[in-house]
């Protein structure tokens, strides 16, 4: 079993060992998921899908429609 203590901020150190058994590290993301009066540490693997939609774009789907097929067109002279 693994102790931590309680900051004046709030906040806890994980020990190493929960650190290398989670896989985690410095900047990682975490979830905290309450279970009674238990609470959950699991990590967050990022994937580029975890990306989408974090930047804010004016951009009209109409351009990204063009932007699609454009990139389909070129793919397709490549392969004949």
């Amino acid at each position: 079993m693994y102790t931590a203590t309680i900051s004046a901020k709030g906040q806890i150190t994980l020990p190493v060992g929960i650190r290398k058994r989670l896989g985690v590290k410095a900047n990682d993301k975490v979830a905290l998921i309450f279970r009674g009066d238990e609470i959950i540490l699991k990590p967050l693997k990022g994937t580029i899908k975890d990306l989408r939609g974090v930047l804010k774009t004016q951009t009209k789907p109409e351009v990204f429609e063009k932007i699609r097929k454009q990139v389909k067109e070129s793919i397709a002279q490549k392969t004949d």
